[in-house]
């Protein structure tokens, strides 16, 4: 894993960072505010990200690349798409982290440290914890429909399985 110091330089890391749909609402400050309190890392293939059962306040923003989704040693998932969000879960919550996530190919992330929301206190800082927390919700809105579909489809299976005889 690389860290890149100099974010303020670098045309393409704001590029990649400003295209992300969220991030577009939030004002110039909030902006800043939230770079100020984040690190952009590049991760070489089968670099580990984040290591199952571990605890941290991290969360992470995709930028580019492709990233492996890794439970009790067996791929689970992919996320692959400019601005996925992964991590969030254990700062929710205080668990430790519930997969691991490994770079498939290389890949750059935002890196984003929430213990940084539990510091704001102004009314002007609350909306931007708002805008955070909101985020999480919707991905795990999200994740939850996918999960509530692929039980369903489970279910129905099972239920074909079990009257043929």
């Amino acid at each position: 894993m690389r860290e890149i110091d100099n974010v303020d330089e670098s045309a393409d890391l704001l590029r990649a960072f400003n295209s992300i749909r969220t991030f577009t609402t939030l004002p110039d400050s909030d902006v800043r505010s939230l770079i100020k309190s984040s690190k952009f890392r590049v991760y070489e293939p089968g670099e580990i990200l984040i290591k199952e059962g571990e605890y941290d306040c991290w969360v992470y923003f995709l930028l580019s690349g492709q990233l492996e989704i890794v439970k009790a040693g067996k791929a689970i998932g992919r996320l692959q798409r400019n601005g996925d969000m992964f991590g969030e879960m254990g700062v929710i919550d205080g668990s430790p982290r519930s997969a691991s996530i490994r770079a498939v190919t290389k890949s750059l992330v935002l890196g984003f440290d929430a213990s940084y929301l539990d510091q704001k206190q102004k009314m002007s800082e609350l909306s931007f914890c708002y805008i955070i927390y909101r985020l999480f919700a919707e991905v795990l809105a999200v994740r939850l429909r996918d999960t509530t579909e692929e039980n369903i489809k489970l279910r129905e299976a099972v239920s074909k399985l079990s009257h043929t005889d």
